[in-house]
Order: structure tokens, then C-alpha cells, then sequence
């Protein structure tokens, strides 16, 4: 299992009369930064790709088919990612 782990901050969304609709995380572009490589080189299915030149678009299509644009909704989040809003930044790890 890849794992791509990343830190930002969590921002509300109000509704017209001022009251909170939900809350997300902006969702950054994935580079390798982002990404444990030693578990993208393991990888059974990224492992080929983990040092080629189409790995940032390989990142760009993890992040596309897992993200609904570029926010995170903290009332929807995918199965495949945990987060964790305990410290003044949120940690969010995604796992391939």
C-alpha cells in the first residue's frame, strides 16, 4: 500500500444566514514530497513508475480519482483517506 501524507488547514464554509455548512481541507497538486517512495517503489502496481518521468502525472490521477476537485469535504471523505484534526494543521494521509 502507497501512502501519500500531507498537511493543511481546515476551512469553514458559511451559508447565507452565517451559519457553518461544512468544513474542507484545500487539496495541494501531490509531488513527490507528498509521497512515502520507499512504499511507491514496493508497490505492486506504481512500483514501474515510482522514478519516471509520468510519476507526477500518475500523482495528478491518484489525486483526481480520489479527491472531488480540489477540496477534501470533512463530511465526505473517502474510505481510502484518514484525517486527523487533532493539532492546528490537519494530517491527511491517503492510502494507494
Amino acid at each position: 500500500m502507497a501512502i501519500i501524507m500531507f498537511k493543511a488547514k481546515v476551512q469553514k464554509i458559511h451559508n447565507v444566514d452565517n451559519t457553518i455548512s461544512h468544513d474542507y481541507i484545500r487539496v495541494p497538486k501531490f509531488t513527490k514530497k507528498h509521497c512515502d517512495m520507499n512504499s511507491f517503489r514496493a508497490h505492486e502496481k506504481f512500483g514501474a513508475y515510482a522514478n519516471s518521468d509520468i510519476f507526477p502525472s500518475i500523482l495528478l490521477r491518484i489525486r483526481h480519482d480520489t479527491f472531488d476537485g480540489q477540496v477534501l469535504r470533512l463530511d465526505k471523505i473517502p474510505e481510502n483517506v484518514n484525517v486527523d484534526i487533532s493539532g492546528f494543521l490537519a494530517l491527511v494521509i491517503v492510502n494507494v
